[in-house]
């Protein structure tokens, strides 16, 4: 008997009769209990914990038990794992089918009987795995999760089939690879038509899984385009509200939007002779007329005022327009140009079309200040502020300060 203690307490880790403190008779070593339907998936699990453990031959018969009389201490052994593995069967399935294990003197027994019972090809189960694999599609699942349903269906299926072990067995995996890369990219959404294409047209065909990993890399992209699009989004928002609230001035006098009574023109611009707005007793044709001043002066007089008071306006607003653009706007419009230059090298076409106009508004707002067009409202004429921009130009007349 001390033999036998000591033979079995230096037993090599890595030998089947070997069973550590850990390994407990109550231990359920799979997930899912075994209830007839899901014997596919739970002989394979119970296979990879026997498998871990060093103790499949229990189950496979290839460690038969040895002669009890004639090596008395290797068959105390044996039992000993083959009662474990007993126990670990009996806690894997439901309990309406636990008493069949109860009463089973060998591992390999239960296992045999199990396999006979419910290992049978199912028609019906493989219709109707066939039948999700035809039909299954991208829809509102992201590319991970429907490829990983879609994979777990051709596993489930794989189960029912037994394996090639012919000399065209090498043939038909490369065929059965290429099917499965036709099913996964046609129950893709029409938004990856693009990348798509572009896999089909390689040659030679990728495996579903590099075809997979192009795919997310593209999902990957749209994610980074979406959040500098919100960013963008964001920037307009605050410029919209922070517009809305300064549109939201009326003024008392004229009771009209976008001005206070104090900058109001109909005001600010009222002759008290002939009791009209939009000029100044000082500028007034019917009080000039009757004071027998030449038209010509009195066109003269009045139209670069006229002209001085509307650049007056126009820079005003020029101004106003720059202060439209509030501080919570510019903050979002550079950390949106920060994100850009931190990944320019996977987004450069969207990341030149967002500098193109970042550039353009930019132009535009300099261009409030060089080069603005002030509209003469009275008349055919236009002035601008720069002689450059005319093609012709006259000196001036005597009275009047302003070129043709």
């Amino acid at each position: 008997m001390g033999d036998e203690s000591s033979k079995a307490g230096s037993m090599n880790p890595s030998h089947p009769y070997y069973v550590h403190h850990s390994d407990q008779p109550g231990h359920m070593l799979v997930p899912v209990k075994l209830n007839g339907a899901n014997y596919q998936s739970w002989s394979k699990a119970m296979i990879h914990a026997l498998t871990a453990k060093n103790k499949l031959g229990f189950i496979d018969g290839s460690l038969q038990a040895p002669s009890q009389e004639e090596k008395p201490t290797e068959f105390a052994l044996w039992n000993q794992c083959n009662s474990l593995i007993l126990s670990w069967l009996t806690h894997s399935v439901e309990i309406d089918m636990a008493e069949g294990v109860i009463h089973a003197k060998t591992a390999y027994q239960v296992w045999s009987n199990f396999k006979d019972q419910f290992s049978q090809k199912n028609a019906p189960a493989i219709f109707q795995i066939q039948k999700s694999i035809a039909t299954i599609s991208q829809g509102s699942m992201s590319v991970a999760s429907y490829y990983t349903k879609l994979k777990t269906l051709w596993d489930e299926l794989e189960n029912y089939r037994d394996p090639y072990t012919c000399d065209h067995a090498k043939a038909h995996q490369e065929q059965l690879q290429e099917d499965r890369l036709m099913q996964f990219l046609m129950g893709l959404n029409e938004s990856y038509k693009g990348v798509r294409s572009n896999i089909l047209m390689m040659t030679p065909l990728p495996n579903v899984r590099q075809a997979y990993s192009l795919v997310i890399q593209e999902q990957t992209q749209r994610q980074l385009s979406s959040e500098l699009n919100e960013n963008f989004t964001i920037a307009a928002n605050v410029q919209s509200k922070a517009s809305g609230i300064k549109n939201t001035k009326t003024c008392d006098h004229c009771h009209r939007s976008g001005h206070t009574i104090e900058e109001c023109r109909t005001l600010k611009y009222y002759c008290k002779f002939c009791d009209k707005s939009g000029h100044t007793e000082d500028h007034c044709r019917r009080k000039n007329n009757k004071a027998g001043l030449p038209q010509q002066n009195r066109a003269s007089r009045s139209k670069p005022q006229s002209a001085a008071n509307m650049a007056e306006n126009s820079n005003m607003n020029d101004d106003n327009s720059l202060m439209s653009f509030s501080p919570e706007y510019l903050q979002q419009l550079a950390k949106a140009l920060s994100t850009m230059n931190q990944n320019s090298s996977g987004n450069n076409d969207i990341f030149a079309n967002a500098a193109g106009l970042f550039s353009a508004s930019k132009s535009h707002v300099n261009s409030v200040f060089t080069n603005s067009w002030i509209l003469d409202s009275g008349a055919t004429d236009h002035m601008t502020s720069h002689p450059s921009l005319l093609s012709k130009s006259q000196p001036p007349f005597s009275h009047s300060k302003f070129a043709k």
